[in-house]
């Protein structure tokens, strides 16, 4: 009677530990590429208002709360920054600059484990954008706007437990118009990162 007594609070305890949550923290860095308006869209003198085909970068850090083999949720924090091509301006030389600091949690599901395998994401985060717009010749016009709602889709592949390659679809709404208006109603970009992982 002994053996069953004592091997009924060890199957307990292993069934309420495989349960338990698992975390561990990371960091990821990699390059953005502005798409839709925020690549192409031009104003009324026919300059670029957004990125203008300008390659971008990120860094940032996030952490992982594993509930499952395949369910995960991400907190992450995000810095993004863009400089466009330039381009000329009645005759002056004009360059845009963005910053895009987000913070939001994803929804990951992994295909096999967090640990290996091919893995998706969906997420929403809330963004802080500021736009520097310099024209040669005249003072810097810059824009702000705080409290932006993203969204981002992705997904990536897991090499082993320290390290990921990932890639997602970025969008930001933001005003288009008024004292601080963008002249267009969202940041889009693609994102392709490296994911560096640590404590599994």
């Amino acid at each position: 009677m002994r053996v069953p007594a004592l091997i009924l609070p060890l199957l307990l305890g292993t069934g309420l530990a495989a349960q338990t949550t698992t975390f561990n923290g990371g960091l990821q860095t990699g390059l953005n590429l502005p798409v839709g308006d925020f690549a192409d869209k031009k104003g009324t003198l026919g300059e670029y208002v957004g990125a203008n085909g300008g390659v971008g970068l990120h860094f940032g850090g996030h952490f992982d709360f594993n509930f499952t083999q395949h369910h995960q949720l991400r907190l992450m924090l995000n810095a993004n920054g863009f400089a466009s091509k330039e381009q000329t301006i009645f005759g002056n030389t004009q360059q845009n600059t963005f910053s895009v600091a987000q913070a939001g949690a994803d929804y990951v599901f992994n295909a096999t484990s967090p640990v290996h395998g091919g893995y998706f994401l969906v997420g929403l985060n809330v963004n802080r954008i500021k736009a520097t717009y310099e024209l040669a010749g005249y003072p810097d016009l810059e824009s702000n706007q705080s409290g932006r709602l993203g969204l981002r889709i992705g997904g990536g592949y897991t090499f082993n437990r320290l390290f990921s390659l990932e890639g997602h679809f970025n969008s930001v709404s933001v005003e288009k118009t008024g004292i601080d208006g963008l002249g267009m109603d969202s940041l889009t970009w693609l994102s392709i990162s490296a994911v560096f992982r640590f404590g599994r």
